[in-house]
């Protein structure tokens, strides 16, 4: 008789793991990542506190999944930004950077949760971002091969537009330099005003070119 509790709530939710994924997207969405705990996240599932730990052994494991699924979404929103931007490389490079500062922004508990130095670290992260930089790697690589973008080391361009895109949205999202409370639609302009910055350099240019010298 015991069992049969266990047995029906096992069948309701079909998988688990899943689940428990998905409540502690909506919880952390709303409380953050620093404030849930996997008690409560059972709770909410509705499911015993031990049966978490049938799938992940800590809090950590946890919000490594977690991290995963908004990598994932992220990912998405950054290919749909650069496929709606056009052929031109560069242009769908700098959508989707754009893009990335539209996503933390909108998403900021989900942003922090990504970038938690104990979860960035987790091999599937880690292995994400790897993916992502190789591909985009060898699409500079062609582009600049072309003549389309400066001969700097293509490592130090990726690092360049990976500092820019996360420091701004690491601003807007801990409100800092007075950028708290700026919403989606402003997040973007800004951003295109300094990927335009990024894009063009800081040197001062002559008529018809850049200044020598």
């Amino acid at each position: 008789m015991a069992s049969k509790p266990g047995k029906k709530r096992a069948y309701h939710h079909g998988d688990l793991e899943r689940a428990l994924i998905d409540a502690s997207l909506q919880v952390i969405a709303r409380v953050g990542p620093e404030d849930f705990t996997l008690r409560d996240i059972a709770r909410r599932v509705g499911v015993a506190p031990s049966a978490p730990y049938r799938h992940f052994p800590d809090k950590d494991a946890l919000l490594a999944a977690v991290a995963g699924e908004c990598a994932k979404r992220l990912g998405d929103a950054m290919d749909a930004a650069a496929a709606a931007a056009g052929p031109d490389i560069l242009d769908q490079f700098r959508a989707a950077g754009i893009a990335y500062v539209r996503f933390a922004v909108e998403n900021p508990a989900h942003f922090r949760v990504m970038n938690m130095p104990s979860i960035a670290e987790r091999e599937p992260m880690r292995a994400g971002v790897g993916e992502w930089m190789e591909t985009k790697l060898t699409e500079l690589r062609e582009v600049q091969q072309r003549g389309g973008l400066a001969d700097f080391p293509l490592d130090q361009i990726l690092l360049a537009t990976r500092a820019m895109t996360y420091g701004l949205s690491r601003l807007i999202v801990d409100a800092q330099d007075g950028l708290g409370g700026l919403d989606a639609h402003g997040a973007v302009k800004l951003a295109q005003s300094v990927t335009n910055v990024l894009g063009l350099g800081l040197l001062p240019r002559a008529r018809g070119g850049v200044a020598s010298g």
